[in-house]
């Protein structure tokens, strides 16, 4: 059994990590990021959804910190918000918030991550494992 180092909030907040990295409850987590696809489709988004920030008056940014809960912290690669946040970290629910998923996600993992967005937003969990 592997043993992660806890690592305290206060340590993660004066950190820098390349790339960033999720940090729950005391662990940080690494985030698949830096291949080709993955890089390639979140450049993509992140034009496409840059077309609509004037016209909706929303905000587009890759890679922001979201604080889903008082020990949880995500980084999703694209998050839009409605006008400006006023807040170097999210802690107030984003409008939007994209995943790309790269091939060594564990669906086990990228549940957990829906469930927290979900849940730090109001919604319900969705079971990524089930058909419909």
């Amino acid at each position: 059994m592997s043993h992660t180092p806890l690592v305290s909030l206060n340590e993660y907040l004066a950190a820098s990590y390349r790339p960033d990295r999720d940090y729950v409850d005391g662990q940080l987590l690494e985030r698949h990021v830096g291949e080709w696809d993955h890089s390639r489709l979140q450049a993509l988004l992140l034009k496409y959804l840059l077309k609509y920030e004037d016209t909706l008056g929303l905000l587009v940014v890759p890679e922001q910190r979201v604080q889903v809960t008082q020990s949880r912290f995500r980084i999703p690669d694209l998050c839009v918000v409605r006008g400006n946040p006023g807040e170097q970290i999210l802690t107030h629910p984003p409008l939007l918030c994209i995943e790309i998923l790269s091939p060594a996600d564990r669906m086990s993992s990228m549940q957990e991550r829906m469930d927290d967005f979900l849940s730090f937003g109001g919604g319900k969990s969705l079971d990524c494992g089930s058909a419909p």
